[in-house]
């Protein structure tokens, strides 16, 4: 793969992240999850199948129904994001009491004050919780 010359001008940076994106079968079953259990407010609808949570104040998560499930698991490839909670023993206690599928048993900490674990959302896409104990 040639390489990108980069200047302290160079237009082709990325300078931040807009937006992450979940792709589910059943968009009335993850709406559900993603607004009553994980908490997000929706700002748009795009669509039937499609919507727009906003997160925090420069972030957001765009859910579209429709799709196909593929089987993944955590040794497969795929692509995940990350959410800031407050506490992550209270948020993974708030799962496991919903019956979502926890990947780890606890929350793994990661750095000084840091913990952070996997779960799946009603699709089978792995999201994750990072935050304080």
């Amino acid at each position: 793969m040639k390489q990108h010359q980069t200047t302290d001008t160079d237009q082709a940076l990325i300078t931040g992240l807009a937006f992450v994106s979940a792709y589910v079968d059943d968009f009335d079953k993850a709406y559900d999850f993603y607004t009553n259990l994980l908490g997000l407010e929706k700002k748009y609808n795009m669509g039937d199948q499609a919507c727009f949570f906003g997160i925090g104040d420069e972030h957001g998560l765009y859910l579209q129904g429709g799709h196909e499930v593929r089987q993944t698991d955590v040794s497969t490839v795929r692509s995940t994001f990350t959410l800031t909670v407050a506490s992550t023993s209270e948020f993974f206690a708030k799962l496991k009491d919903a019956g979502v599928t926890i990947i780890d048993t606890a929350p793994v900490k990661v750095g000084e004050g840091h913990y952070w674990f996997q779960f799946y959302d009603p699709a089978g896409n792995v999201l994750e919780a990072f935050g304080a104990e």
